[in-house]
């Protein structure tokens, strides 16, 4: 009989379904406050997950859903949500 794997799931903060943590990106809040793209998916803070399965999104709204997300006292930098916007098209 194979063994089967638990697959963590991951809630998106853009469309709020449910996926595969392999297939969404995540965004980490680091201890000093800033906030960053983890591409290895294993860096210490709080973090949310985002994925492009809707590809139309508003960056006002993703702004305010990440920095709710992430509980933020301040805005997010405006180049990690365009950072975030290109490589959520090219996903």
């Amino acid at each position: 009989m194979p063994d089967q794997r638990h697959v963590p799931i991951r809630t998106c903060v853009i469309c709020g379904q449910k996926s595969p943590k392999r297939e969404l990106l995540r965004i980490v809040r680091l201890e000093d406050g800033s906030v960053v793209i983890d591409d290895l998916r294993k860096l210490n803070g709080r973090g949310c997950y985002a994925c492009s399965r809707d590809g139309r999104f508003d960056l006002a709204e993703l702004k305010g859903k990440i920095k709710r997300a992430l509980k933020l006292e301040s805005d997010v930098p405006v180049d990690l949500l365009q950072q975030l916007a290109t490589r959520l098209d090219s996903q």
